[in-house]
């Protein structure tokens, strides 16, 4: 079993934010062991791992999965909370991700169709992760204005990272972080092994602060 742990090292001006993996808690599901749906994205292993970890997530907590493309965070999330809200506008991805929840015999799930700005409006919740970035100003000032305990948004494009940022920048309640995660697999060749990097990702937090 793996889990994620985060730590810090600062060299010269340059901070290195570092995420170690230790025995305990629940396993991660490898990629391949997901049901896919070409054309429906899934959240990488490695990836998930680490926005589970920012999302710090609790035995009585209720979270929404806003863009839950394949079910890989919507199945990760569940396994670990009381109770989970998932949410997409494509019906393939609903239907990748409700094969991925019975794959799992995950239960605590309700999976709904629907654009997440206008569902959020009638659900409960206290933690947000946020897979998708269509409507994303609308689905921040819900989250916002609601006071969501922990917002985790996972990007791939610069501009969007950059509008999200400017956005939270404004808003003093919370504390917001982004690290930029790079994956990289070894591949063995002829003389030894070399590394090959997959897309990076921006992994952006929100704290509401305490007090």
């Amino acid at each position: 079993m793996i889990r994620i742990k985060e730590g810090r090292i600062t060299i010269g001006t340059s901070l290195f934010i570092i995420f170690a993996v230790y025995k305990g808690g629940e396993d991660m599901i490898r990629d391949e062991d997901f049901f896919r749906t070409e054309g429906v994205p899934l959240t990488k292993e490695e990836i998930r791992a680490i926005s589970i970890a920012k999302l710090r997530l609790e035995p009585d907590d209720v979270v929404v999965d806003i863009g839950c493309g394949s079910g890989g965070m919507t199945v990760e999330i569940a396994r670990r909370c009381k109770f989970l809200y998932a949410i997409d506008y494509c019906e393939d991805a609903i239907k990748t991700t409700r094969r991925n929840l019975e794959l799992f015999n995950v239960k605590n799930c309700k999976l709904i169709k629907g654009r997440g700005e206008e569902v959020l409006k009638s659900l409960d919740f206290n933690k947000a992760f946020v897979g998708g970035t269509k409507n994303i100003y609308k689905i921040l000032d819900i989250l916002t204005e609601r006071n969501t305990e922990v917002i985790v948004i996972n990007t791939i494009v610069l501009e969007n990272t950059a509008k999200i940022l400017n956005y939270l920048q404004d808003i003093e309640r919370y504390d917001t972080e982004v690290v930029n995660v790079v994956v990289s697999y070894g591949k063995k060749i002829k003389n030894g092994h070399m590394m090959l990097a997959r897309n990076p990702v921006n992994i952006i937090t929100c704290r509401l602060k305490r007090g």
